[in-house]
């Protein structure tokens, strides 16, 4: 484990205004209510902030923001995934200017990489800048799976200091956790594997329900990773799970979260195009599968 990088990191929704210009106000009264109630970190433009659907310039221009205003309270991971890695080099550049702790970053998506491709895209950007990464395997959303041998070859490259395991496949995380070196940390990155990849040893989960139910997410970290209480963790997952599944199978996450966030008397903003608001009736599914007033 690397020792900077461990616990809940809440991955943040980034709020837009109806114009789809970003609400920085309600951006950092979120932030500051998450840090408030105890999150070890803040994974910032993660898919769940819409990174994807932010140009390169206005990346930069809410890094620049967003992270300042929050790198001396918690630790802080930046989501900064693009196809060319030259592009993610210069956002890997101002997240290390502005005093970011971490850079997230999935292979190159939509061109189907080979897995010598994939290896040569990390090692490319850890040539270009000197900065801790987040090897992010998530097939669902890059469109291939980083294979064995191919962490084996990432975990030798120097920057290397985080593995987000979002596969879904539990045997997968358990060859990471074997096979990652000592200096190296395995973040949960499955909302409803949580309990799950912290017994089998993750150290870390970058959580979509944290944005909700901070509170939760880190007594069920604390209590399996901390008190290695098994049965203590039990009972908090059993509370938010039916939360946790929703997230991972309604097909409009970020919306869910920020409706959700209304509840809390905070601002999850619009989101941007092509996505769409929830419906009314989609609106009364995530109040009631979710069981929001049960979360903390």
């Amino acid at each position: 484990m690397n020792p900077k990088f461990k616990g809940v990191y809440a991955v943040a929704v980034t709020p837009f205004k109806e114009d789809g210009q970003f609400d920085f106000e309600s951006a950092k009264k979120n932030l500051d209510w998450l840090i408030e109630k105890g999150v070890q970190g803040i994974c910032v433009l993660g898919a769940t902030g819409e990174y994807q659907s932010v140009s390169d310039e206005e990346h930069m221009a809410y890094v620049r923001e967003i992270v300042p205003y929050i790198k001396d309270r918690v630790s802080v991971i930046v989501g900064a995934s693009r196809e060319r890695p030259e592009d993610v080099v210069k956002l890997v550049q101002n997240i290390k200017e502005c005093g970011g702790h971490a850079a997230m970053i999935l292979p190159p998506f939509y061109c189907h990489p080979s897995q010598d491709e994939v290896v040569a895209h990390y090692r490319y950007i850890a040539e270009h800048v000197d900065f801790p990464v987040v090897a992010y395997n998530n097939p669902g959303s890059a469109g291939i799976a980083i294979e064995r041998d191919t962490f084996k070859e990432v975990f030798q490259i120097p920057n290397t200091a985080i593995v987000k395991e979002s596969s879904g496949d539990m045997h997968k995380l358990t060859e990471v956790l074997m096979d990652a070196p000592e200096q190296v940390s395995v973040f949960c990155g499955c909302d409803n594997l949580a309990f799950e990849s912290f017994a089998d040893g993750a150290c870390g989960w970058i959580s979509m329900l944290a944005n909700i139910a901070p509170e939760q997410c880190v007594e069920l970290y604390k209590a399996v990773c901390e008190e290695k209480d098994l049965e203590k963790g039990k009972e908090v997952y059993k509370q938010i799970l039916p939360a946790l599944d929703v997230l991972e199978s309604f097909p409009k996450p970020v919306q869910a979260l920020k409706y959700a966030l209304s509840f809390k008397g905070l601002n999850g903003g619009y989101v941007r195009r092509p996505r769409l608001e929830l419906t009314e009736e989609e609106k009364k599914f995530v109040e009631n599968e979710m069981f929001l007033d049960q979360l903390r």
